[in-house]
This record gives structure tokens, sequence and C-alpha cells, in this order.
């Protein structure tokens, strides 16, 4: 059953800014894979691509929504062409990362070692002074998070999880395990054709908004992408907002 974001996110986001300070004894559970944006739109844990290209090519000029149907091979924010596959990824990877949250006027920060292994996603979560948070593992099939009891049962590993791939999945991934919604991609305003510096777009709307006749369309979720031209895409400064629950996170390459 999907969960209602407004309802559920904002205790969620709060029990984790409560805990960043805490440590102690970890427990084990094991999570769903699929996580509601809204009332009617959810998001399912999506299998590791193959492989992550760089995101060398030059964004779209104008947002789009992409069919289903629609060829992949034209550029996008990041490498649309890779499918998900049982293979995994290619290679290792591994990537650090400062995270800033802020759930309303409440804001703290984290680390986070996100590592890819044939089918493994994994996840890690620590204090700024080093201590253990959470440990997230996703092996195509099932999400684990192993975590300080101090945390509690209320919180919901499965939505950073889920995060992380909204931001970094290949967009056709994305579409295929988004259920109620619609993925635009594209500049975020003008100044992003600029030759030094690049922001790019994914925003993410309900069926409703989109059929709706009204010019004024407010996504559920918007995530804001700034690289150097030919930067990977793991090396962007992230910004992810979500206006319904009140909700910034962001992330910077270390």
């Amino acid at each position: 059953m999907p969960l209602n974001l407004n309802a559920k996110w904002p205790v969620i986001a709060a029990l984790l800014l409560a805990s960043l300070g805490l440590t102690g004894c970890s427990e084990l559970l094991f999570r769903q894979t699929c996580v509601g944006l809204t009332k009617d739109m959810r998001y399912c844990l999506a299998p590791l691509p193959h492989d992550f290209a760089p995101a060398t090519d030059k964004p779209l000029t104008h947002p789009r929504i992409q069919p289903a149907t629609e060829s992949t091979t034209k550029p996008a924010i990041m490498a649309s062409q890779q499918t998900d596959s049982n293979t995994g990824v290619s290679s290792p990877q591994s990537f650090s990362q400062k995270v800033s949250i802020k759930v309303g006027k409440e804001s703290h920060e984290l680390l986070t070692q996100l590592e890819l292994e044939g089918e493994r996603m994994t996840l890690v979560g620590l204090a700024p002074l080093g201590q253990a948070l959470f440990t997230l593992v996703y092996d195509g099939n099932t999400l684990s998070s192993e975590q300080s009891v101090l945390l509690g049962d209320n919180f919901k590993a499965e939505y950073l999880m889920a995060m992380m791939q909204l931001i970094y999945w290949p967009e056709q991934s994305i579409r295929a395990h988004l259920e109620g919604g619609h993925l635009v991609t594209g500049l975020c305003d003008a100044a992003g054709d600029s030759l030094v510096n690049t922001s790019s777009c994914r925003q993410i709307y309900s069926q409703d908004t989109l059929n709706s006749k009204s010019a004024l369309q407010s996504h559920v979720v918007q995530i804001r992408y700034q690289q150097n031209v030919g930067d990977a895409l793991w090396q962007a400064h992230i910004s992810l907002t979500m206006p319904q629950a009140k909700f910034e996170l962001e992330i910077e390459p270390i």
C-alpha cells in the first residue's frame, strides 16, 4: 500500500534530524521497496543499471516528457540509453557525499557513502563526527536497514534510498518505476546554457497536475543539477526540493 508522503514524510525527516548525533546498538530491519510521493503517486526501487556513463551530453534546451515508447537515443541529463540489467553495475563504484537536510526551519548535516557493486546498492550514513547512523542495502529485490535503535521504528530508510535513485538513476529507469506521475527533464532556466556551468532539472508531476488546464503546474519533486560541462553526474551539486512536504535535500560531492 502506498504511503502518504504529506502525512508521513515530515515525521520521518524530523526523526532523522533529531537523531543525527546519537549512537547506540543497531538493529536489522527489512523495508518495503515502494514509497509514496503523494496520495496517488509512488516510486518503487529499481534494479541497478548496468553502468552509469559520464553526463557529457549537452542537456535538453526545453523541458519535455518522454513517453515510454520514445527512442532513448537522444541526449538527456544522464545516460538514458542505459537500461536495467540483472548483472548490475559493471564495476564497483563508491561516492562520498556531504548531505544537508532541511524540513521547515529545522536543518542538519550528515555524511554518506554510496556504493554500487554488482546488483547491490549500499548507502551508509554517518553523523558529522563519524558516528554510524545506518547502513541500507538494496539487492534489487529486498531492502534491509541496519540502524541505530535510537532512530526508532518510524525511521523510513526506503525514502532515502528512493531519493538517491530519483537523483542518479537513468531517466527511463525512473519512468518505468514511477506510478501515477510523470518525469520532465530539461534546463532549469535560461542561465543553464552557459558554457561554463550547466543547471539541469528533473521535475516530477502528478497525473492530475499535467491534465489540468491551469497555467500554474506545481511539481511534487524538483531536482536541480549544477555541474561543469563534461563532469560526470556524480560530480554535480544536487538540490532536491519537495514543496508540499517543505523538504529540501542538498548533496555536495566530497
